[in-house]
């Protein structure tokens, strides 16, 4: 079941890139606002994912939960 979920949030990871993707190709006519809901939408389902996997969002975070 949690490889399913994972297959599902990177399927929407990647589908949210390559809509981002689209709208760049496009330039100025894809609108600066589209492009800006676009870049959050795909932040947003990265975050879920890294969530998901239990990772941290940051590089300084650590990993684990060692009582060391």
């Amino acid at each position: 079941m949690a490889d399913m979920e994972f297959k599902k949030r990177l399927d929407q990871v990647e589908a949210l890139y390559n809509e981002l993707y689209e709208l760049r190709q496009r330039g100025p006519a894809a609108g600066k606002e589209e492009t800006v809901l676009a870049e959050m939408r795909l932040d947003n389902a990265w975050r879920e994912l890294y969530e998901f996997m239990q990772l941290p969002l940051s590089p300084d975070a650590p990993i684990g939960h060692s009582a060391e």
